[in-house]
């Protein structure tokens, strides 16, 4: 399966880049996408605390160093190119 080709990214980053989360929505050029989680690396840590919990899981998150447009792009245009895209594929796939 080739690898998708990303026509778009949208999401509000937060205020400081350097720390959050927020929803990334990814649309491919064959109209189909993906939407999931970006988050710093500290937000683990966080939920934790604020769940009062030892361990967290969840759904899928693409984790990076800043939550800034080329950080975020870098991302995601990795996920697109590694095993024919299977990670951007696998995080919530929207279809056509």
């Amino acid at each position: 399966m080739p690898a998708p080709k990303v026509a778009s990214i949208d999401y509000a980053p937060p205020a400081d880049a350097s720390s959050g989360d927020c929803e990334v929505s990814v649309v491919f050029e064959d109209g189909g996408g993906s939407t999931f989680k970006a988050a710093t690396f500290d937000r683990a840590e966080a939920w934790m605390a604020r769940a009062k919990r030892r361990a967290w899981w969840s759904e899928p998150v693409l984790f990076v160093a800043s939550l800034d447009r080329e950080t975020v792009r870098a991302a995601v245009d990795a996920m697109a190119a590694e095993m024919g895209g299977y990670w951007l594929r696998y995080y919530h796939r929207r279809k056509a």
